[in-house]
Formats: C-alpha cells, structure tokens, sequence
C-alpha cells in the first residue's frame, strides 16, 4: 500500500501552466487538487511559478495577499513580474538590472518567507560565485534565497547537476531546494543513487524547499506522483521548516485520466 508522506504538500502552480496566476491561486484554493501518492496538497504556501500566464505585477501581487489572506505566497524561478519576460538564473544575478530589482521587490510586497531559483549555466558563473550571487541575492530579496540544481544534460552547460556538484552545495553553506524529480534523472544518467547524501540534504536546515514530481529518468516531466519512486522513503527525513511543493502538471493529468476511463 502507497504510504503518505509524514507533512502534506502545498501547491505549486506549476500544477497549472498556462493558467493566469489568479486563475490558478483561485483554482488551488476552491478545489484542492487530490494526487494518488501525496493526498489532497495544501495551499498553506503557494509558490508563483514562470509556467504561468501574465505579469506579477505589483497590484496583482497585493490583490492576492488581500483575497487570500491565510496563504503565504513565494517566487519560483524567473516569474514574469515584466513586461517583457525575461529568463535569468541565479548564475545570471546582476543587482543593479531592473529585472532582478522587480523580482525581488515583487516578493517583499508578498511578504515571501524566500525564494528559490535554479543554479543556471556554466559558461556564466562559476560555483564559487553562484553562491556568492545567492547571498548578495538575499540581501536584495531580505528573505533566505535558495539554489536549485540541475541534472545531467548534452555537453553539461548547467552548474550542480551531478552528485558531487551537489555535495559542494550541500557543503557552501547557503540556501538550497531540493527537487527530487531532478535527482531522479541525475540517478538514471550516472547510474548512482547517493541516497545518504539526498537523506543529510532533507534534514539540513538550509533545505528550505522540496519539490516533488514525476519522471522517467531522461527529462524533467513534472508528472503527478503515481508510483513511489526510489527518493520516496527518505521524504521521512524533511526536517520540520522546509516547505514541500507538488510540481506534477494537474492539467495534463486529469486530461490523461480522463482518456483512460473513456477508453
């Protein structure tokens, strides 16, 4: 029998891209979504994510903090907070661009309690400086900033995507979330399971996020969780302050349900 995680899983609204943020806030909080391995997910936190539609702009983001008073909203990665979108990593950080001074006064006026963004790629920083980026990017954002990391790909472009990049990560002292869909393919390409490391990785305070989805091993899908993968036995070891987010895409989930029952 499928065993529940130990704490729910709040949404991310990566559950519904191509939805306007609101719609899929509204979407989360009217009828919590239900997943076969995680229960219904909560939306105590809710992380605004890029797969979604329009600009975060400063209105928005204080008509959502006054319509949804009991959620504690948060930034993912290079949300659209400009006119013109912009695609920028922690690699990328420049404090003095206009995009990263939107980003990150978008998230003070939600009173975010971080924000997390992926590691980005190796011609553009090097690990060394990525965590430099990510303290300066605290104090800019006042509120922890946390890497994300990669996974095995053609030619290695991305910074932390093999286990001993993450095991520097682990040791750099700053902010980090954990996804462990992206392990799952770091597993399958090095055909290695540090589940040691993974498990000391939950448990370190400076885990401020978990992200939990679904894959075959070779691309990163964000399916819902339908079977347990090899990671699942170590959700036991999140410690009690890290936030756990449900990235699997609900849309294309329901879509392929209902193409099961009907055929």
């Amino acid at each position: 029998m499928n065993r529940l995680p130990l704490r729910p899983a709040n949404v991310s609204l990566a559950a519904w891209p191509g939805l306007r943020f609101e719609e899929a806030v509204a979407e989360a909080i009217d009828r919590p979504p239900h997943e076969p391995l995680l229960g219904t997910l909560e939306c105590n936190h809710i992380q605004l994510c890029p797969q979604n539609r329009g600009v975060l702009t400063p209105e928005l983001a204080q008509d959502l903090r006054h319509r949804f008073p009991r959620t504690r909203f948060r930034l993912h990665a290079n949300v659209r907070v400009l006119a013109a979108r912009r695609l920028a990593d922690l690699a990328d950080w420049n404090p003095g661009d206009p995009y990263w001074q939107a980003l990150a006064a978008r998230s003070q006026s939600l009173a975010a309690l971080a924000y997390t963004a992926h590691a980005g790629r190796r011609d553009r920083c090097t690990l060394s400086g990525l965590f430099d980026n990510a303290r300066h990017a605290a104090a800019l954002f006042n509120c922890p900033v946390g890497i994300e990391g990669h996974y095995p790909t053609r030619d290695n472009p991305y910074l932390i995507s093999d286990w001993n990049e993450y095991r520097v990560l682990f040791d750099s002292g700053v902010p980090y979330a954990l996804d462990l869909s992206h392990l799952n393919i770091v597993s399958v390409r090095t055909r290695c399971r540090e589940q040691t490391m993974v498990r000391e990785m939950l448990a370190c305070e400076r885990c401020i996020e978990v992200h939990l989805s679904g894959n075959n091993g070779t691309r990163d899908e964000h399916r819902v969780l339908e079977q347990e993968p090899w990671w699942w036995s170590l959700l036991d070891a999140i410690h009690d302050h890290a936030v756990i987010f449900s990235e699997g895409n609900l849309r294309r989930y329901l879509r392929e349900t209902r193409s099961r029952c009907d055929a």
